[in-house]
């Protein structure tokens, strides 16, 4: 068994004023490292919420990185405002991710570089390809999907804006929460927990629940900015713009966000319309949060198998040389 190490760290973000805290774990011995693998947590939870995997991941050799977002977890300044991303929007975040890709790029700059995403960070990383996706070898996402129909988006987005305008980007409105997370429970209903969306596991969801860094509103700018982001990604130019690398995508089929698979399924056939090798799986009963799930062990299982399976050929096409 590989020993690891778990190591924090902290850069500027993008927006000024604010530090961007990470959690690495790592092979002691740095020459069983066999890649890098970033992750982007989603809305409203925190790096440490990937415990389990990061060290799973990093026992089979790999050097893992995970950044709590701008507004999240303890990347959120004294006095600062949980949910609120500055001035730049989800921009600030995706250009936060590839702050921390070249950090890790110093330690480890002749490796594979694999990232992923879940939910919110899935939407990011879907931006982050497309931006700075060049170096990337291989991605999944995990509980992504797409947003609404566009003339729908339309009219969210002027709303939204409407809201920002008269509240101010740090206030809340209990209306994007009923357009989202709540939606997404009363799928569930009757309901347990206001989270029940999230797992079948209610050791799962009770700590989520509990959990003082996940679950929290964000500001009317956040639920503004993830707008704006979804518009993004489900351009044309933003899925041509990501690079023709594997990717891996995971959904429950009982997922509120992926719509149930429909909108997982469609993400899928935009990729493969731009000429990206996808895979798609879909658990049976699974909701949102496949690595808090009742079968987390076999998504866990099935993420290393995409990415030993990438550098196995990397390494075979390299012998044949």
């Amino acid at each position: 068994m590989i020993e690891i190490l778990r190591r924090e760290l902290t850069f500027d973000s993008c927006s000024k004023g604010e530090r961007i805290f990470t959690r690495v774990d790592e092979p002691v011995d740095r020459t069983q490292v066999r890649a890098v693998l970033q992750i982007a947590h989603g809305m409203a939870e925190h790096s440490l919420c990937y415990q389990a995997f990061s060290e799973y991941m990093a026992r089979h050799g790999y050097a893992v990185a995970a950044n709590d977002h701008l507004g999240h977890g303890r990347s959120v300044s004294t006095g600062g405002a949980y949910g609120y991303f500055g001035e730049g929007g989800c921009r600030n975040l995706v250009d936060d991710m590839e702050k921390l890709t070249q950090l890790m790029r110093q330690d480890y700059p002749d490796l594979p570089y694999f990232v992923l995403g879940h939910s919110m960070g899935s939407f990011l990383t879907r931006s982050y390809l497309a931006h700075y996706g060049a170096g990337v070898t291989a991605a999944a996402l995990l509980g992504t999907g797409c947003g609404p129909a566009p003339l729908v988006l339309s009219a969210q987005l002027r709303l939204a804006d409407h809201i920002v305008r008269k509240k101010g980007p740090l206030a809340h409105d209990a209306l994007f929460a009923e357009c989202s997370t709540e939606r997404f429970n009363k799928a569930f209903a009757p309901n347990r927990t206001e989270n029940d969306w999230l797992s079948r596991d209610a050791k799962e969801v009770d700590r989520y629940t509990a959990d003082p860094l996940c679950g929290f509103p964000l500001t009317v700018s956040g639920y503004r900015d993830i707008l704006r982001l979804q518009r993004e990604i489900e351009q044309p130019a933003c899925y041509a713009a990501i690079p023709r690398i594997p990717i891996l995508l995971l959904s429950g089929d009982r997922d509120p966000v992926g719509n149930f698979g429909k909108g997982v399924r469609r993400v899928a056939g935009e990729l493969e319309r731009a000429g990206r090798p996808v895979m798609l799986k879909l658990y049976p009963g699974a909701r949102h949060a496949l690595l808090s799930e009742t079968n987390r062990d076999e998504v866990m299982q099935e993420i290393r198998r995409f990415f030993d399976g990438v550098l196995d050929r990397m390494e075979g096409a390299g012998g044949d040389e």
